[in-house]
C-alpha cells in the first residue's frame, strides 16, 4: 500500500513538472509571436518601399521600440478603407494612428502619450478665399482622402451637413492634387507633411495651403494580446523618452 502511494506521487510529481514545463513552452510562445503592424501609404510617416521594407521615420520609431522591447513584427500596407476596417474589427496588433479612427476603443490600448502630430490642412489653386475652419469651406466643392476621418471631422464634411456642396473622392495623395489642378473641386483637404511632399514631387505652381488643426497619433495595441499591459507599460517608457 505503501508503495503504491509512493507510485502515485511520484506519477503527480512528474504531471505536474510537465504540466509546468508546458505552460512555460506556451508562455514562451506567446512571447515569440511576432507583432502585426498595419499602416496606409502616409509618406513621410510610413510607407511601404519597392523591396518590401518600411519607410518613413515612424517605421524606424517602431523598429527602434520593437528592437528594445525584444520582439519581431512583421507589417502590411494596405488600401485607406482596408486598413481600417481591419482595424475596427481587432485585425492588427497595434498601430499608429489618430484615435479618432476607432469605433470601439476598448479594441485598443491607447497610449497616454502621442507619437507624433500632423496637421490638417486646405490645399488650394490661384486666388480662391483662404481657409482657416471648416466653416470657411460653406458652399464649396471639396476633394478628400477616400478612408480618412480628419481628426473625427468627416461627417461634417458630408454635402448633408450643411457646409460642403460637394465631395470628391480620392484614393491616393497624388489624386487629390491631380483632381486639385483638373479643378474637380475648389479644396484639397490632407496633412501638410504628405500633401506637400507630393506638391513638390510634381512641381505644382500657385499652389496655397493653410493649417486648419493639429492631430495627435497614438500608439494602439491590442488590447486582448496575452501580454499587452506589460508591452503598453514598456511603450510608454520608450515614448516618455523620445
Amino acid at each position: 500500500m505503501v508503495s503504491g502511494l509512493k507510485w502515485l506521487k511520484r506519477c503527480s510529481y512528474r504531471l505536474l513538472f510537465w504540466g509546468g514545463g508546458l505552460l512555460l513552452l506556451q508562455s514562451k510562445a506567446i512571447a515569440q509571436v511576432p507583432l502585426h503592424w498595419g499602416f496606409v501609404h502616409f509618406p513621410p510617416f510610413y510607407y511601404q518601399i519597392d523591396d518590401g521594407k518600411a519607410g518613413g521615420y515612424l517605421a524606424d520609431f517602431v523598429a527602434e521600440l520593437m528592437a528594445e522591447l525584444g520582439r519581431d513584427y512583421t507589417f502590411e500596407q494596405y488600401p485607406n478603407r482596408r486598413m481600417i476596417h481591419l482595424l475596427n474589427e481587432g485585425e492588427l496588433d497595434f498601430a499608429l494612428v489618430m484615435t479618432s479612427v476607432l469605433k470601439d476603443h476598448r479594441l485598443y490600448r491607447i497610449s497616454q502619450r502621442p507619437v507624433t502630430s500632423m496637421q490638417l490642412s486646405a490645399f488650394w489653386l490661384g486666388e480662391r478665399s483662404e481657409v482657416e475652419r471648416v466653416g470657411d469651406l460653406f458652399g464649396s466643392r471639396v476633394i478628400l482622402m477616400s478612408g480618412f476621418s480628419y481628426g473625427g471631422m468627416r461627417n461634417m464634411l458630408e454635402p448633408g451637413y450643411g457646409v460642403v456642396r460637394e465631395v470628391v473622392e480620392v484614393n491616393e495623395h497624388a489624386l487629390g492634387i491631380e483632381a486639385l489642378r483638373l479643378n474637380r473641386g475648389d479644396y484639397l483637404l490632407n496633412y501638410k507633411e504628405t500633401a506637400t511632399l507630393q506638391v513638390a514631387a510634381e512641381d505644382v505652381a500657385d499652389i496655397r495651403h493653410s493649417v486648419l488643426s493639429t492631430i495627435n497619433v497614438h500608439f494602439l495595441l491590442r488590447a486582448d494580446l496575452a501580454d499587452s499591459e506589460a508591452l503598453m507599460h514598456q511603450i510608454e517608457q520608450f515614448l516618455s523618452r523620445q
